[in-house]
């Protein structure tokens, strides 16, 4: 029970997160330290929120104490990233987005994040390069995502039989 209410809460703190809601996503990371204790998720989460208020110390603190409890992390590597990145240590950033992807290659954020660096430096092959893998990256997780929810999971005869009856609706409609 425990896991499932752990599971629950950082579905709730990154969807707060995503939307802005940065005081709401604080108190369900308090709640979920309390549950679980300190994670990596939960500093990652917590700088990412500081990232967003600009506070950028306090967001490379928080990314730093999430790979000092996981260091592969990509997400917290990509994320101290974008700190680097903002204070202009471009090649830095490229270091640790290139970690992120060593470590999860399937990490379209990090890909994307590389791919605006090299943008920033003028190498814009290498940008398109990986902005492209970011992008691919991000619809195969998108289909996999979708898949997972209802409506990913109708068969395909659901999908004819609704174009027959909007097809013969229009054909009335028109009459």
């Amino acid at each position: 029970m425990t896991e499932q209410k752990a599971a629950e809460l950082r579905h709730t703190v990154t969807r707060l997160t995503e939307i802005g809601e940065l005081e709401e996503a604080k108190e369900a990371i308090q709640k979920l330290i309390e549950l679980e204790g300190h994670s990596s998720f939960a500093y990652n989460k917590l700088g990412v929120i500081f990232a967003r208020s600009e506070d950028l110390g306090r967001a490379k603190t928080c990314f730093e104490n999430a790979l000092t409890i996981e260091p592969e992390s990509a997400p917290a590597l990509s994320n101290l990233g974008n700190v680097y990145r903002e204070n202009g240590d471009l090649d830095g950033a490229i270091r640790l987005y290139k970690s992120a992807i060593e470590y999860d290659p399937d990490y379209a954020t990090a890909y994307h994040n590389l791919g605006v660096v090299y943008r920033q430096k003028g190498d814009f092959q290498k940008a398109v390069e990986h902005l492209k893998q970011g992008n691919k990256l991000q619809r195969v997780m998108a289909r996999r995502e979708l898949k997972g929810t209802s409506l990913g999971k109708r068969q395909p005869v659901f999908w004819v039989v609704l174009a027959l009856a909007a097809a013969a609706f229009l054909y009335l409609f028109r009459r």
